[in-house]
């Protein structure tokens, strides 16, 4: 068992809960009470929100995999690949925009999952 592997499937199952109800509750529910938001763009804001949910989702059961099967190392690869880009991706969108890190800390999620991921490869 690669227990990297079973921390990086953990971490990404935490950022899916967190994810769930922290922004259920402080992203989506506010932009779907916004009205400024035309409907057509409600939908597809919702639909990328629960489009990223299955996504890491996937990403999580990959690495849970792929810890008990070392034949499935190309899930590992995929999970911590993407978690890396999420990473980055999240990093210039915070500096982008002028947020703070701490009030968008779903870069440090996706880190944390890309580092563990890595180092599970590297074993």
């Amino acid at each position: 068992m690669n227990i990297y592997f079973l921390l990086a499937g953990s971490l990404a199952l935490g950022t899916v809960l967190v994810h769930c109800i922290r922004g259920g509750r402080h992203v989506v529910a506010p932009m779907l009470e916004a009205h400024e938001l035309n409907d057509t763009v409600k939908t597809v804001l919702f639909g990328c929100w629960h489009a990223f949910t299955l996504l890491y989702l996937a990403i999580a059961l990959g690495f849970f995999w792929a810890a008990w099967h070392p034949g499935a190392i190309s899930l590992a690869y995929q999970g911590a690949g993407i978690s890396v880009l999420l990473a980055g991706m999240s990093i210039v969108v915070i500096l982008r925009f002028k947020q703070r890190f701490m009030r968008l800390p779903h870069w440090l999620m996706f880190s944390a999952v890309a580092v563990a991921g890595i180092a599970g490869l590297a074993e």
